[in-house]
């Protein structure tokens, strides 16, 4: 009982010390009291509550308990991914992706090969975005420059140049069990579809009996499909896990995909995208007229004497568009591009320890407090990165006093009306008055964004739930979210 007495009293002097002038006190007390019944209650007993609340003006804390500790950051770590590119590029930039060739042309026939040029654009062909060609319609923008330029033979390859980024695919901190799947998709100079394929089920009729692979979307008949996946229980869901590597194409399908289904649809990460891009297009140039002489596309680039020709550049979605979709939804691979991105832009080198290194001292030239600040990618995939929760309210200080603010900030769902949020906080004052980014591996629940409080004061605020008693995530979601609606009465 002491104990609790006196973290209650820390933390209530810490929140009044600092924000007296603008945050009420009984709502204070109300916040300090919920935060403590998480801290002291059953689900906790092993585990780590960290909340950092600051005025975002001042930069003063509101409210702190256990700021300094080291944690896994989850999905929140798509906060520090989108201000940096956002502050170095601005929300205006747009990613181009190259078509060209290093041949001379001599009639209908190239003496040379194509190239498809990437600068890591993690949109291209995605169906995200509105007015924007898809994958296939790409592959027909790019069959289309092709015929245009009148090439009907091409003699030598479809080359995917990825060089813009290292060769470092995925981080050497990411888990097995997740490279496979969609979410642990590999990020290249060269991304297409979001790096991702759909593998198609056809379930058994009664839980246990095994299933059949129908095929995948996009067509890769060069992946070496063995699937272990069974029936599940009907209303089930996907509990699928696809084991491959960004380095071979032996994909194991394990888990199970709920009966009750005709097809049930099921989406794994895409071994070397960047090949795969070229294989695509050769294989539809191929199909459209143009042949190629070199059936085996590549992925290195050839060192020519001859300057490239440039057939079609196309442009991304602005950038605050690519950033509000990484934020909405927690796109890893989003995430990890900008990583990527920023890291070359500050220290040259996309390589992920580089990119850590180098965000973190931009920050911390910055002046925000890094110490337990150990990122290693850009999403927060790796469960073996941590950060503070103070420091990552410093960053989000930091952020507000960018001209690239608005866009930052807009990026970010609100509370119960849309993105990875929008059903949380329904009917309490944070709703539509908090800007939130959830997150979530395993054994850690986090959110952390923006609040309008009551006072009129904005709040910069990160809730970190750590190594909670399993199977009780629900309840832990539901804890943190009560947090969010205290905190925007304060």
């Amino acid at each position: 009982m002491m104990r609790t007495t006196l973290l209650f009293l820390c933390i209530l002097l810490t929140g009044r010390a600092a924000s007296a002038q603008i945050i009420d006190s009984t709502g204070l007390v109300r916040f300090s009291d919920a935060v403590l019944e998480l801290q002291n209650s059953e689900f906790m007993r092993s585990g780590s509550l960290a909340v950092s609340v600051k005025a975002v003006k001042e930069g003063t804390n509101v409210f702190a308990l256990n700021t300094e500790r080291s944690l896994p950051s989850a999905s929140t770590l798509k906060l520090v991914s989108t201000a940096t590119v956002l502050a170095l590029f601005g929300g205006d930039f747009k990613f181009q992706t190259f078509l060209e060739h290093d041949g001379v042309l001599r009639g209908d026939t190239l003496a040379g090969n194509l190239y498809i040029h990437g600068t890591g654009d993690p949109s291209l062909g995605s169906d995200r975005f509105k007015d924007y060609p898809t994958a296939s319609e790409m592959i027909s923008r790019w069959v289309a420059a092709v015929k245009k330029a009148g090439i009907k033979y091409i003699k030598g390859k479809v080359i995917a140049d990825a060089s813009f980024f290292d060769k470092e695919a995925v981080a050497s901190t990411w888990i097995w069990g997740d490279m496979g799947n969609y979410y642990g998709a590999g990020v290249q100079g060269l991304n297409f579809n979001e790096n991702l394929y759909r593998v198609k089920f056809k379930p058994g009729v009664e839980p246990g009996d095994p299933t059949t692979v129908l095929g995948t979307e996009p067509s890769i008949p060069y992946l070496s499909l063995t699937n272990q996946v069974t029936t599940g229980e009907r209303g089930s869901g996907d509990q699928t896990i696809i084991y491959s590597s960004p380095l071979g194409n032996n994909v194991l399908l394990t888990g199970t995909v709920p009966a009750g289904n005709a097809v049930f649809t099921v989406k794994g990460s895409i071994p070397d995208p960047a090949w795969y891009t070229a294989y695509a297009l050769k294989n539809a140039l191929s199909g459209n007229g143009v042949v190629v002489a070199e059936a085996e596309p590549g992925n290195d680039v050839l060192l020519t004497p001859n300057p490239k020709k440039m057939i079609d550049e196309y442009k991304s979605p602005p950038l605050r568009e690519l950033c509000q979709q990484a934020n909405f939804w927690s796109i890893n691979l989003f995430a990890d591009v900008f990583f990527k991105q920023s890291g070359k832009r500050l220290s040259g080198s996309s390589a992920f320890d580089d990119a850590a290194t180098a965000i973190t001292g931009y920050w911390s030239g910055r002046g925000a407090d890094l110490r337990g600040f150990y990122i290693k990618d850009g999403s927060g995939l790796s469960p073996s990165g941590s950060i503070t929760a103070g420091s990552l309210t410093d960053i989000l200080n930091l952020s507000n006093k960018d001209v690239s603010f608005k866009d930052f900030y807009q990026s970010i769902a609100i509370l119960g009306q849309n993105g990875t949020v929008r059903n949380l906080g329904k009917g309490s004052r944070a709703a539509g008055n908090m800007h939130a980014k959830s997150g979530s591996i395993e054994g850690t629940r986090a959110f952390a964004g923006y609040v309008n409080a009551k006072s009129g004061a904005l709040l910069s605020f990160t809730i970190i739930a750590h190594k909670y008693v399993p199977g009780s995530n629900r309840v832990i979601s539901d804890s943190l979210v009560k947090l969010m609606t205290l905190m925007a009465e304060l």
